[in-house]
């Protein structure tokens, strides 16, 4: 004989626990890309770093004059990154 067991308020605080989950994740990932901009940002002296929020969390747009140049050098230039090393030192990156 099979028992019916209510599985309502359950299956509800799961999905309440999962949003929040979910929602301090997204601020946590908020916080790190405002962080990110503003360590890019010291660094940039002609260009800006932007923290935007997303529905996954967030972004960081970065623009500067010769940006890529800078990153990854040229034939006549050596790089001088500033994204990758604002990057590395982040607590937590995977």
């Amino acid at each position: 004989m099979t028992q019916r067991i209510e599985t309502g308020p359950l299956q509800a605080r799961l999905a309440r626990l999962a949003r929040t989950g979910g929602d301090a994740a997204r601020a946590r990932a908020r916080e790190a890309a405002r962080t990110l901009a503003s360590d890019i940002q010291q660094e940039l002296r002609n260009g800006r770093a932007e923290a935007t929020a997303t529905p996954a969390g967030a972004a960081v747009t970065v623009e500067a004059p010769g940006l890529i140049a800078r990153e990854f050098g040229t034939a006549a230039r050596a790089a001088r990154p500033v994204i990758g090393p604002a990057v590395a030192r982040r607590p937590g990156r995977a």
